[in-house]
């Protein structure tokens, strides 16, 4: 279960998928008086092994591992008064414990450090302990309330359980619902992915713990149930609800059964786009949003396309011929649906306030005798956070025939062929690296016809050319490059008052990994060093490879940029940096630079480029480096021309030795 210690960096890597909170069910928030909690929200936890699924292949039946677990984490109502609530470490370290038990590998006493984990993912500086040690409305060894009571499903996000929302299952505890949170675990060793297969594993999860509850001697439960769906889990909420008709409404928070295509970024551990996992699930129609009668409402974020271009969507919400609501919190984000940033109070609470209130309010209103509350829900999509209109549309696809651009890259002077030379589109996450012989190939379609190509190498002066405008024929195309003529300072080192000193990240973790696929050649990652004393003196870099499962050798390119505007500016050096990377090598590599004569004065960005294979690498290979916690963030950014972008709070172990 090594996905679930990896949760944020599923860096196809998605953000954390966890729920905010304020309960104030008995605030009149909205002018309207809301049913106030009338009970106490008891909390156990349910082992069930369903003996019709093998869980671990290649084991005998009695193997603690060979059938698939289920482990469910249950709120319910009482009318007990405790006392000792339950501490959010406490139900934060089933993590940890389920982690270890069900996975490849012993986790034990990481629970603080991965929350400090969280916390970096979710750029919230505050102590983990604080955190785990915050107490929760939710308490142990309560007696449930006699009578059948209305069940709410909720199925956690991607590798998420129920600590991720447990304020909102709590509430709706609190409000008389038997809340139960069914895990986001796929096929052995756990991991959850986009994968049909995995996605199904939650799926039949779900429906076996309805057929136990619906045998149960501990609580009773109605006819009609609610699904509650969060992120990813929202995908299996939506299968759920179309094998079992006796689910009446399903509410999603920020789910993926709607979803935008065309984000080129977003793949999954072996390079594949996630886009086309989910194509898999809606051509197998197992949704069948149109057949649906159920009573639906979903809740989304906002800013989704602005890292990208849609080029099409999948509109669960729009097929649906059903009773439904739609809701999209303005300068929202995804982690606005999640429970850690309003513990800690450094998020928007009227977001949290909504969402708390809006959950209970669909539920009573569909599973309970209350009547339908018309004046709250005209009066919510009054405020100023809160819009009924969706995302402009995206285009739908355009089938158009794409031509392959060939050609090769010279100096101008010289004419001879220029090596590993960045070739993208400005702002696009396309590009590739022309090889060793200046020689290049890059797949073009018809909207890339009138953008921008740029060309760029280190000593040379870059050209932009439109494509359209390129040449009638598309073959072997000669591109020159003017180099670069300047003055060359001279550099004289004297070492008397001069100190080393190492800048950046020093990690050689294996907890924690960031990865470059195996297909993603021109991608670059890197961090920001601090330069505090000029001038500054390079010696080397340093990096450490924690895992390495690529077929070919590997050759990265080593960029210093200057810092305009917080980002990535102009590259610094004058020669091409090359590193070689074995096939299955690990461990601390270190690159001599002192044959190049670095000199810093101002705070650089340092990042490691990939320009090369040496052989071919398999589909679902990649190369990993170290991240370490309180380090300096790490940029990334897909290919050569598109932007960097923040990859993560979590710094990749790059550091400089110097001498200042």
């Amino acid at each position: 279960m090594n996905k679930l210690l990896y949760y944020t960096l599923d860096l196809n890597l998605k953000p954390l998928n966890l729920l905010c909170f304020f309960l104030l069910w008995h605030q009149n928030l909205l002018g309207q008086d809301f049913e106030s909690a009338h009970y106490s929200a008891g909390y156990k936890s349910i082992n069930l092994v369903d003996s019709s699924r093998v869980y671990k292949e290649g084991t005998e039946k009695d193997d603690p591992l060979h059938y698939r677990h289920i482990e469910l984490d249950i709120w319910y109502p009482s009318s007990d008064n405790p006392s000792n609530p339950i501490k959010f470490g406490e139900l934060f370290k089933l993590l940890e414990q389920r982690s270890s038990k069900y996975g490849e590998e012993d986790f034990e006493g990481f629970t603080e450090e991965m929350m400090l984990l969280f916390l970096a993912e979710m750029d919230i500086d505050q102590s983990p302990q604080k955190l785990l040690d915050f107490p929760t409305n939710s308490y142990l060894g309560l007696e449930p309330i006699l009578g059948k009571v209305p069940l709410v499903i909720y199925l956690a996000g991607l590798n998420g359980m129920g600590f991720e929302n447990y304020k909102v299952l709590e509430s709706l505890a609190q409000q008389g619902f038997l809340v139960v949170s069914i895990w986001s675990v796929g096929r052995y060793p756990g991991n959850m992915s986009n994968k049909i297969e995995d996605m199904m594993e939650q799926v039949m999860d779900a429906e076996v713990a309805l057929e136990h509850l619906k045998k149960s001697t501990i609580f009773s439960i109605q006819e009609d149930i609610g699904i509650l769906g969060m992120s990813w889990g929202s995908m299996s909420s939506a299968v759920l609800v179309a094998r079992n008709p006796e689910i009446k409404a399903f509410l999603s928070f920020d789910g993926s059964e709607m979803h935008y295509f065309g984000d080129q970024s977003d793949v999954d551990d072996e390079g594949i786009l996630n886009d086309n996992h989910i194509h898999k699930i809606i051509d197998t129609d197992l949704l069948k949003p149109s057949k649906q009668h159920i009573n639906y409402m979903y809740l989304e974020s906002d800013g989704k396309t602005q890292e990208f271009d849609p080029v099409s969507e999948f509109n669960y919400y729009e097929l649906l011929n059903s009773n439904k609501k739609y809701l999209r919190f303005i300068k929202s984000q995804h982690t606005d649906f999640t429970s850690l940033p309003s513990l800690l109070d450094v998020s928007d609470s009227g977001i949290h306030t909504h969402i708390i209130n809006i959950a209970g309010e669909f539920f009573l209103q569909e599973l309970t005798p209350k009547n339908a509350n018309d004046e709250y829900w005209t009066n919510l999509i009054k405020q100023e956070n809160i819009s009924i209109v969706r995302h402009a549309n995206p285009a739908k696809t355009v089938s158009v025939d794409d031509k392959i651009l060939k050609g090769k890259i010279i100096d101008s002077k010289t004419k001879t062929p220029l090596s590993y030379v960045n070739i993208g589109f400005l702002n696009k996450e396309r590009g590739t690296v022309s090889d060793e012989n200046g020689k290049f190939e890059l797949e073009i379609n018809e909207k890339d016809l009138e953008d921008t190509l740029r060309i760029s190498m280190i000593g040379y002066t870059p050209i932009k050319i439109i494509p359209n405008n390129f040449s009638k024929t598309w073959n072997q195309k000669i591109i020159e490059l003017d180099e670069m003529i300047g003055a060359l300072n001279e550099v004289i080192v004297s070492s008397k008052g001069y100190k080393s000193k190492v800048l950046g990240n020093k990690t050689e973790s294996k907890f924690i990994s960031t990865a470059f696929s195996y297909d993603q050649l021109g991608a670059e990652m890197g961090i920001k060093v601090k330069i505090r004393k000029s001038p500054t003196y390079v010696d080397s870099l340093n990096f450490n490879v924690s895992y390495n499962r690529l077929s070919a050798k590997a050759i990265f390119r080593v960029n210093f940029y200057a810092v305009e505007n917080g980002q990535p500016g102009k590259n610094i050096l004058k020669d091409n940096i090359l590193i070689e990377i074995n096939p299955k090598q690990t461990g601390l590599i270190s690159v001599d630079l002192l044959p190049y004569d670095i000199i810093l004065e101002e705070d650089t960005f340092v990042t490691l480029e990939w320009i090369k294979n040496e052989g071919i690498n398999e589909k679902g290979e990649a190369i990993y480096f170290s991240l370490g916690l309180l380090n300096n963030a790490t940029i990334y950014k897909p290919s050569s021309q598109s932007r960097f972008k923040k990859h993560s709070s979590l710094g990749v172990g790059f550091n400089l030795n110097v001498k200042q």
